[in-house]
């Protein structure tokens, strides 16, 4: 009988799946190696034969915790569709986000901000892929604002990547109010009314 041949990246991205589930239930400072294990069904040095320690998973799970939320921007970027309409798809998908079955990873964006900052200096792995994500994320916005200009349908007046930084900033903002106090956010009607407020300040005036 020939021995079963093993993905590396899927055994890989199964343990940086489970250290997600563990994380979200009991944050990075108190998650061990051996919960990681458990919740991937595997024995402890088969994570040890992957990553050399809990750091190590954590730095890498970004990309993974990213793809995870499934916000589906890029699908909505490539659609033959008007830029404020692409605009209010790509917020709607934020809110989505929230309501979805992620609601519960979501919160680790507060551990993956305070160990990407603890961090920084040393330029770690985290550091350069949470700086990676959010550059990704204000381009995103930026194209849509740049071809609404194009279109003829937004201001010219303004930045596009300030406009992008700041949306973004703004839906930073919201995570964290929803994460201390979910019971008291709307997410529905403030990102409705964020997209209004966005739309109103971007949109060309029509004579």
């Amino acid at each position: 009988m020939s021995a079963k041949v093993v993905d590396k990246k899927e055994k890989k991205d199964q343990i940086i799946g489970a250290a997600l589930v563990v994380f979200a239930k009991k944050g990075f400072a108190k998650t061990t190696i051996n919960d990681i294990a458990a919740a991937a069904g595997i024995g402890k040095g088969t994570v040890y034969e992957y990553f050399s320690n809990k750091e190590e998973i954590i730095n890498q799970s970004f990309s993974f915790f990213i793809r995870h939320l499934e916000l589906g921007f890029q699908e909505v970027l490539i659609q033959e569709i008007p830029a404020r309409e692409k605009l209010i798809r790509i917020l709607g998908g934020f809110s989505h986000a929230m309501d979805s079955d992620s609601q519960e990873l979501l919160e680790l964006m507060f551990d993956y901000w305070s160990e990407g900052i603890k961090n920084r200096d040393s330029k770690g792995l985290l550091f350069e892929e949470m700086n990676k994500f959010y550059r990704s994320y204000r381009e995103i916005f930026a194209d849509v604002i740049i071809e609404g200009m194009t279109e003829g349908s937004f201001r010219k007046d303004i930045n596009p990547r300030s406009a992008a930084s700041m949306i973004v900033g703004t839906l930073d903002g919201i995570l964290v109010q929803w994460i201390l106090d979910k019971d008291s956010i709307d997410l529905q009607d403030i990102v409705k009314t964020v997209t209004t407020i966005v739309l109103n300040g971007i949109a060309l005036e029509r004579k």
